[in-house]
C-alpha cells in the first residue's frame, strides 16, 4: 500500500476521534456507496458516532446493499463532526453534502483512486493504482485491525466488482483478486452479488435506450461514437437520470470506436458528458480540458453552454488527442 505515513495518520484519526461523517460523490455509484457502508460499519462496531449521508435517496441496484438503511438524506447544516471522510470523490466540488458542514467541521480525510484528482483533504489517501476506493478502504480496515463481518465483506466485494467491470477492465490486478477471494472466505457469494447488482431494466429504461441508440453519431472516421439524451427524451420515456447509466458502454461495443461518449442534458443548457475509452485514449486527460476528471478509461465532465457549441469544442479536442495518438 502506497503512502504508508498517510495511512497510519488516518488510522490514528479513526481510533482517536469520536464522531464521523462519511460522504461520497454526487450521483453515487457502487464503489462510493460500498466503501461508505464498509468503513461506516467498521467505525460503528468500534463504538464511534457515525453518520452516513447522501444528498438524494439511493436508486437501484445500490439501494439494496447491506447497511443502506443507515444512510440519511437530510442533515442540519449546523452539525459538527470530529472527522469527515470523503470516499471515491476526485474533487471537493463533487462531494454530495452541504459545504457548510464540510468546511466547519474537523479534519477532512480524502480516500480515493481517481487518476485526475484534487488533493482537497487535510489527509489524502489517493492511489490511482488501486482498482477501486473499496480496495483502499479494505487496506484501511485491515491495517487498523478492525474486524470484518459479512456485511462489510459484501460491500467491499461489490466496490471492487463494480469498478473492475466484474474483473474485466484493465484495472483488475492480482491484489483485487486476492481481496475478493478473502471476502468470499468471509461468506460472500459472488453469484448472489451478481444477481443483486445486475440491472433490472424497467420499461422506461428500455424506451430511453431505444432513443439513445437511435441518436448515435460517429465522428473522426468512426473512432468517436456519441449519443445525446435530451430532457425531452427523458420525459417522453418517463425515465429518470439513473436509467441512462451504462448506456455509454453500448457505444464501446461498436467496431472501430476508440472513444465512446454519452451526453445527457441535466438542465437548460447544462450537459453531462460521460466518456469511455476502449484502449488508447486517456479520457481523464480529455475531461480535464473541460473541468472534469476521472480515470484513464472512464471519465466525465459537466458544462453549461449550447449543445452545438459544446459538441463542436469537444470533438475538436477529442480529434486532436486521437490524431496525436495515431501519429
Amino acid at each position: 500500500m502506497k503512502q504508508e505515513k498517510t495511512l497510519n495518520d488516518i488510522i490514528k484519526q479513526l481510533k482517536e476521534t469520536k464522531s464521523f461523517l462519511l460522504l461520497t460523490h454526487k450521483d453515487p455509484d457502487a464503489d462510493g456507496i460500498g466503501s461508505m457502508l464498509a468503513l461506516g460499519k467498521a467505525l460503528i462496531s468500534e463504538g464511534k458516532k457515525v453518520v452516513l449521508f447522501t444528498e438524494e435517496p439511493l436508486h437501484s441496484p445500490v439501494n439494496i446493499l447491506k447497511g443502506c438503511d443507515r444512510i440519511i438524506n437530510e442533515i442540519d447544516a449546523e452539525t459538527r463532526f470530529d472527522t469527515i471522510i470523503a470516499l471515491d470523490c476526485g474533487d471537493k466540488d463533487r462531494i454530495g453534502a452541504p459545504p457548510k458542514v464540510i468546511n466547519d467541521s474537523g479534519l477532512l480525510v480524502n480516500i480515493d483512486h481517481h487518476e485526475s484528482h484534487v488533493l482537497f483533504g487535510d489527509l489524502n489517501l489517493v492511489d490511482p493504482g488501486s482498482s477501486s476506493t473499496g480496495e483502499i478502504v479494505y487496506q484501511v480496515i485491515k491495517q487498523a485491525g478492525f474486524p470484518i463481518d459479512l456485511d462489510m465483506a459484501e460491500n467491499i466485494f461489490v466496490s471492487i466488482q463494480a469498478d473492475t467491470g466484474s474483473f474485466r477492465y484493465d484495472n483488475t490486478t492480482s491484489d483485487c483478486f486476492r481481496i475478493a477471494a478473502e471476502m468470499v472466505e468471509y461468506g460472500v457469494r459472488p453469484y448472489e452479488i451478481y444477481l443483486k447488482m445486475t440491472d433490472k431494466y424497467s420499461l422506461p429504461r428500455i424506451k430511453l435506450l431505444e432513443m439513445a441508440l437511435g441518436a448515435v453519431e460517429f465522428y473522426n472516421e468512426g473512432q468517436i461514437g456519441m449519443a445525446m439524451l435530451s430532457s425531452e427524451m427523458f420525459k417522453k420515456a418517463q425515465a429518470r437520470s439513473e436509467d441512462s447509466e451504462k448506456f455509454v458502454d453500448y457505444l464501446r461495443y461498436v467496431s472501430g470506436v476508440e472513444l465512446a461518449v454519452l451526453v445527457r442534458e441535466t438542465n437548460d443548457n447544462i450537459y453531462k458528458f460521460s466518456m469511455r475509452s476502449n484502449s488508447r485514449v486517456n479520457v481523464a486527460e480529455l475531461a480535464s480540458l473541460f473541468g472534469g476528471g476521472g480515470h484513464a478509461k472512464a471519465a466525465g465532465f459537466e458544462c453549461r453552454n449550447s449543445f452545438d457549441t459544446l459538441k463542436k469544442n469537444f470533438l475538436k479536442e477529442a480529434g486532436k488527442l486521437l490524431s496525436g495518438i495515431s501519429n
